[in-house]
């Protein structure tokens, strides 16, 4: 393919960055992709202005304007959602034209779909940009290393919980506040729900569990944990532990199937990951052979993001032809999540109570779970004003599986002198 015709679908902040990128791309001799059109509804939002007065003739009327013009090679979607950018990505495909998306939510959900689509007619459907913005995690599975060698990953794949943790443990902030800042800075979203909640992670889990086993699973089959219920206390009861807090998208294959979820992880000091700061990503790949692959930098963002869709442009441009989906060695189930082993840390918030350790005792000892350290935190007693005093504190238990612990909680938590459910935090062990 001489020259790749290439438009774009959607002009907000990552289809901007796209163009920019070409533009400068442009500028070079042997430039090989060209910017051939771009569709958005509104000409005068603040990234397509400037855009639609210089080049007016870029613009399509209408989608059908995009999807039947035959100088067009390849659509960018960068329009996100799922009704419409599912709608004109089938469209696309259909007509003959590739598709590369940054659109993460859209291929978690409907990726085995569209994939299907993309075969059927003979095109790309790449989406690189859709994990972790500018980091290469998705090539380097594709192209450099045997998928069939990769036992794990661990990945930091969400830039804003990982900015508010980072926050919350150096600067001592509480939640609320390490949010709003992240919100001040451009960060988080006004609602940050699929960030916080790790919905944003758990998609691009899916992504990378389909490149890896070549099955696509749902993400609701994915157990998933957010940050918003951690407080001060859990960070300073780490630190003394040697650990740090991080919201960790783990893959582990084993001769059972596979582990794969979303949770919130005390990981120990010196592991890379616990060392990744502020909006940073990164991905640490696990091979039979290679060892561990760290790969870090920025997961979000409108250049990084378009820095990504612009490799998969050179890949259509040098490889017109699809490539084959990832193999499938044989068919994996996911492991239920009462079946790992974890050491919990459980913390406490409750009302002075004579009694209450004997009752977890009995409880613990019921279900064959050994305790391995008690403490107290005094900085976090408060007095009532009824003079009744509350008091936190954290038990961490002897390696066990999930679900005993799980079982114990709903006891726990059932108790008249706890003032909130348990706080649980897991390790690897």
């Amino acid at each position: 393919m001489s020259v790749l015709n290439v438009a774009i679908a959607g002009f907000g902040t990552i289809g901007s960055g796209v163009a920019h990128v070409l533009a400068q791309h442009s500028e070079h001799p042997d430039a090989k992709i060209n910017l051939a059109g771009i569709l958005e509804r509104d000409t005068q939002g603040k990234y397509v202005q400037s855009w639609f007065e210089k080049n007016p003739e870029l613009f399509y009327e209408s989608p059908e304007q995009l999807l039947e013009d035959p100088e067009v090679d390849v659509i960018v979607e960068t329009i996100g959602g799922s009704g419409f950018a599912r709608e004109l990505i089938t469209k696309a495909l259909q007509n003959g034209k590739h598709v590369i998306t940054a659109n993460k939510d859209l291929i978690a959900v409907h990726g085995a779909e569209l994939m299907e689509v993309a075969r059927k007619n003979g095109r790309h459907l790449l989406f690189e940009a859709a994990v972790a913005g500018a980091i290469p995690v998705l090539r380097l599975l594709k192209d450099y290393l045997q998928v069939q060698d990769i036992q794990g990953i661990r990945a930091i794949l969400n830039g804003t919980t990982n900015y508010i943790l980072s926050e919350m443990e150096s600067n001592d902030l509480s939640f609320e506040q390490a949010l709003s800042q992240a919100q001040d800075l451009g960060f988080a979203e006004q609602d940050p729900t699929n960030d916080i909640k790790g919905i944003d992670a758990r998609y691009k889990l899916v992504i990378l569990t389909y490149l890896i086993t070549g099955q696509w699973f749902t993400p609701e089959q994915i157990t998933l944990e957010g940050i918003d219920h951690l407080e001060l206390a859990d960070f300073e009861y780490a630190e003394r532990m040697g650990r740090r807090i991080k919201l960790i998208a783990t893959l582990r294959l084993s001769a059972q199937g596979v582990q794969v979820y979303v949770l919130p992880l005390m990981i120990e000091k010196d592991d890379i990951l616990a060392k990744i700061a502020g909006s940073t990503n990164a991905v640490t790949l696990t091979g039979k052979y290679a060892e561990d692959i760290t790969l870090i930098g920025k997961g979000a963002g409108s250049l990084p993001t378009a820095s990504a869709i612009v490799a998969d442009l050179n890949k259509v441009q040098s490889h017109p032809e699809p490539f084959a989906p990832p193999p499938v060695s044989r068919e994996l189930a996911i492991e239920s999540m009462d079946d790992i082993s974890f050491r919990h840390t459980l913390r406490f918030e409750v009302r002075d109570h004579p009694g209450i350790f004997g009752h977890y005792g009995k409880i613990f000892e019921r279900l064959s779970i050994n305790i391995y350290a008690l403490e107290q935190l005094p900085q976090y007693h408060r007095i009532g004003k009824e003079g009744e005093e509350t008091v936190i504190f954290t038990l961490t238990l002897q390696n066990c599986k999930e679900g005993l612990v799980q079982e114990a909680l709903k006891e726990i938590n059932q108790a008249d002198y706890m003032l909130k459910p348990v706080v649980l935090l897991r390790e690897i062990v």
